[in-house]
Order: structure tokens, then sequence, then C-alpha cells
């Protein structure tokens, strides 16, 4: 009896001794799961942004083909956002009832179905009716992927793997000027729509196997945790959190960002080409090595805001005065294009001003999830989204036709200038809209 008394006791203290090991082992497993999962969404922004920036890789040899004018070129680049909009509000309303895993899998296999009906000559109407459907699709992509990422950091940790996703937009665009261009000189740019339904099939198979959403439901401010996770926040009227000033100012900065998105990719290879006179792998190289310069400028404005937080500073610096000043600083070198300079001098102007506009991108989402209660954060990252994105409906028609009425290279100057004027409008208001540590105050105290 002794000894079955003693052999309990050390099985007893075995278990105790061994017992704390299970969850350190779990949070080591989900430590590296959610790297996982920011790899793979790194990939949906890669596939998403090579799918926009096609078209304008294929911009002269289309119209060419399809006899297509500026105008009507103007419009396909514009009827990509159709239902862009509609489909991210409409998407965003359900994004936190719904599983994420089967939802971003769905909008890949969209993607993916509305590339192939071009891989063989079409219609002008086909060719709407698929850059419609691959907007639908496209539409809710940004904020949902950065909902699942938010889903597994706390506010304070979300700069890097936020960067990262982000990042998979630029990688996109890099890869899909050079390849992309390559394979349509080598075979037909229809060839560039086959490989990218392809290769949207291949990431809807992966995701199936590695996608999962994480539960993390931080916020920096304990109150609102706290009201996150009460049904009272989850009545919460969105009309109010939209009327907030923090989130008016991102959604202004996003706006006029996003229409550097679409001038960009319906335009800016065609201006490279007819306006700056390069040929056409070199408009490919250049259009990827100015997409480029987002990753560090990226990256070190990142690593500055991550700085910053942690030596206390408030998110309105470290965040909102932060992208608000690179809004301005964008804007200049926008319009700097206004004035005589050599081609490769424009062409880095360019890069420097939209890699810094970009960076709304990256800021903005983390400013509205750090404001948001956590009950309704998928659908406000999401309907922002949707709101700023309809910019992308008015950019390539307008440029469209300031090139028809003002001459090829002096009508792209004057559009991406004007674009330069919108910034710093929106960069030197959101120095006084942008206070996240305000505007969570006001969401603590908003009526059911």
């Amino acid at each position: 009896m002794p000894t079955i008394l003693s052999s309990t006791k050390r099985c007893t203290a075995l278990v105790a001794d061994t017992a704390p090991l299970q969850p350190a082992h779990a949070r080591e497993a989900a430590q590296g799961r959610r790297w996982v999962i920011v790899a793979s969404l790194f990939l949906f922004m890669l596939i998403n942004f090579a799918d926009k920036a096609v078209l304008g890789l294929v911009a002269i040899p289309m119209m060419h083909d399809m006899q297509l004018t500026h105008g009507q070129f103007g419009f396909v680049g514009s009827a990509f956002f159709l239902l862009f909009s509609i489909s991210g509000i409409a998407v965003g309303l359900i994004a936190d009832r719904v599983n994420m895993k089967w939802l971003l899998a769905a909008l890949a296999l969209i993607w993916a179905v509305a590339q192939l009906p071009l891989a063989w000559p079409t219609s002008f109407a086909v060719l709407l009716l698929c850059r419609v459907l691959l907007g639908a699709g496209e539409g809710p992509a940004s904020s949902l992927a950065l909902h699942v990422v938010y889903s597994w950091f706390d506010d304070r940790e979300r700069s890097l793997p936020t960067v990262i996703v982000q990042q998979g937009a630029t990688a996109g665009v890099i890869i899909a000027g050079p390849a992309l261009t390559y394979i349509s000189q080598r075979w037909h740019w229809h060839a560039t729509f086959l490989t990218l339904g392809a290769v949207g099939i291949g990431w809807t198979i992966l995701w199936l196997c590695l996608g999962k959403t994480g539960n993390r439901q931080h916020n920096a401010s304990p109150a609102l945790a706290v009201a996150g996770a009460a049904p009272r926040a989850a009545s919460l009227r969105l009309r109010r959190m939209l009327g907030d000033r923090t989130v008016i100012g991102v959604m202004l900065q996003c706006f006029v960002a996003y229409a550097v998105i679409a001038i960009g990719f319906t335009w800016v290879p065609a201006y490279f080409r007819l306006g700056l006179g390069f040929a056409a792998t070199e408009a490919g190289w250049l259009f990827a090595l100015q997409v480029a310069a987002q990753i560090p400028i990226g990256i070190a404005l990142a690593m500055i805001s991550h700085r910053m937080l942690k030596r206390g500073v408030s998110s309105k610096v470290a965040r909102g005065k932060l992208i608000s000043a690179a809004c301005v600083v964008s804007g200049l070198a926008y319009c700097a294009l206004l004035f005589g300079a050599p081609p490769l001098v424009k062409v880095a102007l360019m890069g420097l001003a939209s890699a810094l506009a970009l960076q709304t991108f990256t800021f903005g989402p983390m400013l509205v999830a750090e404001v948001a209660p956590v009950a309704r954060r998928g659908a406000l990252l999401a309907i922002t989204n949707s709101i700023f994105t309809t910019a992308g409906l008015i950019g390539p028609v307008a440029m469209g036709k300031l090139l028809g009425a003002a001459g090829d290279a002096r009508g792209y100057e004057i559009g991406f200038a004007v674009t330069g004027v919108l910034l710093l409008i929106v960069g030197t208001t959101g120095f006084t809209l942008i206070d996240p540590q305000r505007s969570k105050r006001r969401m603590e105290g908003a009526p059911v």
C-alpha cells in the first residue's frame, strides 16, 4: 500500500510539473501559426494587386487589338470599381458573423473566374463584365485580410504584420511589372490573364489548407475592450462611427491615395511609354522599380511609428501626424512633375510620391481598428475601405478625358499634379482631424 501511494504521489507531481508546459507549447504554436497566416495573406494581396496592375501593363496592345479609344479604355479601368465599393460594404456587414476562411477563399476564386475569359479573344462587353466581376471580388479583400491579421495580434503588435500584408500589394505590382510584360511580349497579352487565373486557383487551395482566424480581442483602451465585448457594443450605430473625425480624416486621405492607385494601374505604364518615351520592357521594369520604392519607405515609416509608440508617444502623433506629413510630401512631389525635368527624374518623383501616398493604406486601417469596438471592427474596416475606394470610379475616367483634351504627355502630368494638390489638402486636414485617443473616448460614450 505505501508503494502504491508513493507511486501515486510521484505521478501527481509529474503531472503538476508538466501541466504548465502545455499552455507554453500552445502559445509557441500559436505564435508560429499567426506568421503563417500573415505570409498567406501577403500572397493574397500580391495576387490582388497583380490582378489590378495587369490592365495597365497590357494597355497598348489591348487598345490596338480591340480598337479602343482613350475614353473607352479609361471606362474599362473605372468599370473595375463599379461594384467594388458596394461589395465591400455588403461583405463587410457580414464579416463579423461568417467564417473568414471560406469567405477569403470565395473571393480568390472569383478573381480567377474573372480573369479566365480574357485568356482568349473576346468582345468589349465581356471585357467590361470581367472587370466588373473582378472588382466585386476584390472590393472587400484588403480590409478583410487585415481583419484576419488583427484577430491574431494586439493593437501595439500590429505595425509589422500590417506592413507585411500591405507590402504584398507592392510585391504584386513589382512582380507583375516585368513578369506579365514578359509574358505579353513572349506570347500574347491574353496569356497574362490565363496566368493570373491559374495563380488565383492555386492560392485558394493553399488557403483552404492553412487559413484560420485568431481570437485576439484586445484594444489599447481597457474601457473600449469591455465595451467591445458587451452586447451594447454590437449595437453601436455605424453612422456614428463613420461620423467620427479620425475616421473621416483617414477616409479623406485614403480616398485621394486610392485615386493615385487607380490612375497608376490604368495609365502609368502607358505614360512611361508614350509620355516619357521608354520602350515596353523598360516601362515594365521602371513601373516595378517605382512601386518597389514603397517597400523601404513603408518599412521605415512603420519602424519610426513603432518606436515612437514604444517611447510613449501618442498614436495621434506616431500614426496620425506621421501619415499626414507623408501625404503633404507626396503632394509636393506630384506637383513637381509640372516643371521641366529629365524622364528618369520624373520617374523618381513619381516613385517617391506614390510610395508616400500609399502608406495611408498601412496607417489608415490601424487607426480605424484602434478606435473601433472589436464587435464592429470588421464591418467598420470594410465599410470605410468601400467608401474611399469609390475614388477608383473617378480617377481613370477623369485621366482619360484629360488625355483626350490636353494630349498625352502634358495631360498625364496635369492629372498627376491635380492629385498632388488633393494630397496637400487632405494631408494638411489630417493634422486637425486625426486623434485616436479623442475618438476612443467618443466611441466609449456613444449611445446605443
